[in-house]
């Protein structure tokens, strides 16, 4: 697309402010759409070249059904040449394993997970009654500024200290910056098909967690026990709030699973060279573009 008209939803939060910074640098004119309560479609001057909806939450099944029936009302007011939905790994088991492509079956270990499989499947039923095209992408778990949901509780276990590592664990996951995930968008827009988001790597999970600790100010090797003395420490102590805190299972079972996503669909689409995104966290990749 060029000198396009985006009309966007969830332009204040994090994967927006990256598409919109973007797309205005690029020279096309962004749209914010507002879905809260009530909304009005904005009065547009032309039809969109694209609508995307990046509006949604990790954690809230109804809020994200409720943003995304909204958007595609909007939608049908305003008639765009073509749609883009950022969708979410979610909509994946979390312990899906490693190479998980776009035709695995959807099988969402969460209600918001479940959420965001509903929305891919309304947004494509709205795209085909109108006879438009959809992108529909899948960012692993991303980081940026102003990261919140998942990512930034398990930060905020680091700087705590409250994260430990049983040394048998070596799950790994999927990770993307919102910077790359943001030139995605901008490059799928007005295209049909599914897409995988990541850097292409598999990170382990301590491995994020370091690099966590290192954007935090001060690099430190994350504790690590042997899960027999994990066990024991369980068994004993069961009731200390420390031990429910790093050993439950609520704390444990997710970091402990793997899920990282093929990219390759995307690679054939666009070709785009990915940041390594624990280095963007640790802050030691000198040629990405941080904000203070």
């Amino acid at each position: 697309m060029e000198n396009s008209t985006i009309l966007l939803s969830g332009a204040g939060g994090m994967l927006g402010r990256y598409i919109s910074a973007r797309a205005r640098a690029a020279g096309h004119r962004i749209i914010p759409l507002s879905l809260a309560d009530g909304f009005m479609v904005p009065t547009l001057p032309e039809r969109p070249d694209v609508a995307i909806h990046c509006a949604g939450s990790e954690d809230d099944a109804a809020l994200n059904d409720r943003l995304g029936r909204s958007f595609l009302d909007a939608v049908a007011a305003v008639a765009p040449k073509a749609v883009l939905l950022v969708s979410s790994w979610q909509v994946y088991s979390a312990d899906a394993g490693e190479g998980v492509d776009e035709t695995r079956p959807l099988w969402a270990s969460t209600e918001a997970g479940r959420s965001k499989a509903r929305m891919e499947k309304e947004f494509g039923d709205a795209a085909r009654m109108a006879g438009i095209p959809l992108a529909v992408v899948r960012p692993a778990r991303m980081f940026g500024s102003g990261v919140g949901g998942e990512m930034r509780r398990l930060f905020d276990r680091v700087v705590a200290g409250k994260y430990l590592h049983i040394r048998e664990n070596d799950a790994r996951l999927s990770l993307v910056t919102a910077h790359d995930c943001a030139a995605v968008v901008l490059a799928l827009a007005g295209r049909s098909g599914v897409y995988n988001v990541s850097d292409g790597r598999g990170h382990r999970w301590v491995d994020l967690c370091e690099a966590m600790s290192a954007n935090a100010g001060e690099f430190k090797r994350m504790p690590r026990i042997p899960a027999k003395w994990a066990a024991v420490i369980k068994k004993l102590f069961p009731r200390l709030p420390i031990v429910k805190v790093m050993l439950s299972d609520e704390a444990l079972k997710p970091v402990s699973t793997s899920l990282t996503l093929d990219t390759s669909r995307l690679g054939s689409a666009i070709g785009m060279e990915f940041h390594d995104t624990l280095e963007v966290i640790a802050r030691r990749d000198k040629s990405y573009p941080y904000e203070n």
